[in-house]
């Protein structure tokens, strides 16, 4: 009896060894996904270093203002144009006009995103149609039957590229250019275009940043 015991003892640590050494299984991204985690992380920091450098800039008008204070001069601190539009004049705006909610602000590709991080999506369609690309100002007028109306207003500087129409294995459409970048597209233009892999492309970047997307100007059926 005692050595039936010992041998069910034995037995359960074996179990108990074999669980514990079984092996983790690890997902591995896809060089699609390790390209847009890529290129999120570069925006990222892009966005965040331009941020800091207009609000460096914001800070330092403000401070060469408060030295020139004197509590005798009650214009002392009276706003020049310059220090105006740093404090007021910048990209993020909202208002009310007549009955209608005003959101002006850049778009990231897929959203206008607020300073609070609250999120107003824009249609794929109309980014499509539009040819918006990473940098443009928008505004966006919410009506009060909360209708979203969007307009592009201030288009960023932009460039022409000429690629290839690529498919990934997730079966979404990239452009690769002839020097082997990869920029993501909005999948909506490609169903417009018809487009098929290895068609001739021809797509627009922002001209100044590199945000790793692009609008569809053209494509060219093979």
């Amino acid at each position: 009896m005692a050595e039936k015991k010992q041998t069910t003892k034995k037995t359960d640590e074996k179990k108990s060894v074999a669980k514990v050494a079984k092996p983790i299984t690890i997902k591995w991204l896809s060089k699609t996904e390790l390209m847009e985690r890529h290129q999120k992380m570069i925006q990222f920091l892009q966005n965040t270093v331009s941020s800091m450098e207009t609000d460096i800039k914001r800070l330092k008008l403000i401070l060469n203002q408060l030295s020139k204070f004197d509590p005798e001069d009650t214009n002392s601190l009276q706003e020049n144009e310059e220090v105006q539009k740093a404090i007021w004049d910048n990209e993020l705006k909202k208002y009310e006009e007549e009955d209608m909610e005003i959101v002006e602000w850049k778009f990231d590709w897929y959203f206008m995103i607020w300073w609070d991080q609250k999120r107003y999506p824009v249609p794929l369609n109309y980014s499509s149609k539009t040819k918006l690309i990473p940098g443009d100002i928008l505004k966006l007028k919410i009506m009060s039957d909360w209708k979203f109306v969007y307009k592009l207003i201030r288009p960023a500087e932009r460039k022409h590229i000429r690629a290839v129409l690529s498919k990934t294995d997730e079966n979404k459409f990239t452009a690769v250019t002839d020097d082997g970048k990869i920029y993501f597209l909005n999948q909506a233009a490609v169903t417009f275009f018809k487009g098929k892999p290895w068609d001739e492309l021809y797509i627009i970047t922002n001209e100044k940043e590199d945000w790793g997307f692009a609008a569809i100007e053209a494509i060219i059926k093979k």
